[in-house]
């Protein structure tokens, strides 16, 4: 029976349940142990996939260290802002690769100076504090302290990379670490939200009927 539920799954999940239920077999956990061991390991591999995916598409196109250096801080500012996923892991692939190879060629041409860097930096990081971190309703975030240290944390990240592209002298990596950021940005907006219909603060709910309860 358990077979005949791994074949109807996609290769990434029958990869990820088998892998899960051989760990859980040699541990001895339970049920909800596997679930966890599953989940953790699907989102490893689909990551992974995703990541040979927009950087194979980046080292055809001889981008890969001008999408790093966008991914970096893309990356490092979502770690604390969180904001929205897409829907399914195909469109995540593929907007991923127009975002983090699409936007180096646009770099180029949109050459920053250090009173750009300055202007987007205070921009990004009122924004960051109006609107971080950004949930989803698959993934609320829960407490009060907890979405303030995000918050918070989000800020100073946001500072330190946008000192490092002011004292960067190269205007292409600072035009890189900005609009990585900028990319971030827009995952957390409520007019993002709005304009794919997703719900905001989603938190609220949940805290509300805990109250209630």
């Amino acid at each position: 029976m358990q077979d005949e539920t791994v074949q109807r799954m996609g290769f990434i999940e029958s990869l990820a349940s088998r892998l899960a239920q051989r760990m859980n077999d040699e541990r001895k956990g339970d049920h909800i142990d596997y679930l966890k061991m599953k989940l953790g390991i699907e989102t490893i591999l689909t990551n992974l996939s995703k990541g040979i995916i927009v950087y194979g598409v980046a080292i055809v196109l001889g981008l890969f260290l001008q999408t790093l250096i966008l991914h970096i801080a893309y990356a490092a500012l979502r770690r604390y802002s969180y904001g929205l996923h897409a829907n399914s892991s195909t469109v995540c692939s593929i907007i991923s690769i127009v975002l983090f190879v699409g936007t180096p060629v646009l770099s180029q041409y949109i050459p920053f100076t250090s009173l750009m860097v300055i202007g987007c930096g205070l921009l990004f990081i009122t924004l960051l504090y109006l609107y971080a971190p950004a949930d989803t309703d698959k993934s609320p975030i829960l407490g009060a302290e907890r979405r303030r240290s995000l918050r918070n944390k989000s800020i100073v990240t946001c500072a330190v990379i946008t000192v490092i592209a002011l004292l960067y002298p190269d205007p292409f990596i600072k035009s890189l670490l900005m609009l990585g950021m900028a990319l971030q940005i827009v995952m957390i907006l409520p007019l993002t939200y709005k304009l794919l219909k997703r719900s905001v603060k989603n938190y609220e709910q949940y805290e509300t009927e805990s109250r209630s309860a």
